[in-house]
């Protein structure tokens, strides 16, 4: 089963709701979080959505961000904000009226994982590639996504060999794990063959092929050189990609040969 997780950037307000940005240090306690959840639940304050995470600031607590739902409250929130300061488990409290627009702000920069990491919706790079294709001509813009894909593959398979001591098919698969957990697609190990430097990668809801949309074409060049240069380091060798199947031009998936 697949899931859609909807980040906690930009929050989505219901006709009837009020809402508020709250994030609370929590000391490293198993409990914490219920007694800080139980104070707003006896003030009839909604949890709309939010995360909980560890900062280097902080070592011995953790954070938890939300945003809450205080159309329907019993109390004020200068009366939640002094119960939950009364709490053993709270080292800290921060409220704030996400206005004018219901974005997420109290926290920067962005981490994934520990490194600095930004947000651009798909849109963006529709917007980004339509400009380049102005400028380079479409035949271009081929070659320039391509080779920067390739760049940016070799240099994320570094990263996660490093990071974790992978190499081979367990690296393959990390860059799946990868695709999935950051948004760009479902990628799913087709065939692969390690004496020969080759491999068949399927994506799934690619976000490339999705943003361009229905083109009588293949469209995905940036995730076609990624996957030839994240498989480069994988295999050791140079190797180059090319896409046989794309969801923009009616295929059920994109499909990517590399050798």
């Amino acid at each position: 089963m697949v899931i859609p997780k909807r980040l906690y950037s930009i929050d989505i307000v219901k006709a009837g709701e009020k809402h508020h940005q709250i994030c609370l240090v929590l000391k490293d306690v198993p409990g914490a979080l219920v007694k800080a959840a139980k104070v707003l639940a006896d003030a009839n304050i909604n949890i709309k959505t939010g995360s909980t995470f560890y900062v280097d600031e902080y070592p011995n607590a953790g954070v938890w961000s939300s945003f809450i739902d205080i159309s329907r409250a019993t109390k004020n929130l200068k009366e939640v904000e002094a119960e939950l300061r009364s709490l053993d488990v709270v080292l800290d409290v921060i409220f704030k009226d996400p206005k004018p627009a219901p974005f997420e702000s109290i926290h920067f920069p962005i981490f994934h994982g520990n490194t600095r990491a930004m947000i651009m919706p798909r849109g963006m790079f529709w917007a980004l590639w339509s400009a380049f294709e102005k400028i380079f001509a479409h035949s271009g813009l081929i070659v320039v996504l391509y080779e920067a894909g390739k760049r940016v593959g070799e240099h994320v398979a570094r990263r996660l060999s490093e990071m974790f001591g992978l190499k081979g098919k367990e690296l393959l698969e990390a860059l799946a794990q990868a695709g999935q957990a950051t948004g760009w697609g479902i990628t799913e190990i087709k065939e692969i063959n390690f004496k020969r430097s080759t491999a068949t990668i399927i994506v799934k809801d690619c976000f490339e092929a999705v943003a361009w949309g229905k083109k009588p074409y293949t469209v995905c060049h940036w995730t076609r050189g990624y996957s030839a240069g994240f498989l480069s380091v994988v295999f050791n060798k140079p190797v180059e990609a090319t896409e046989t199947k794309c969801l923009a031009k009616g295929d059920e998936y994109c499909e990517f040969v590399i050798e």
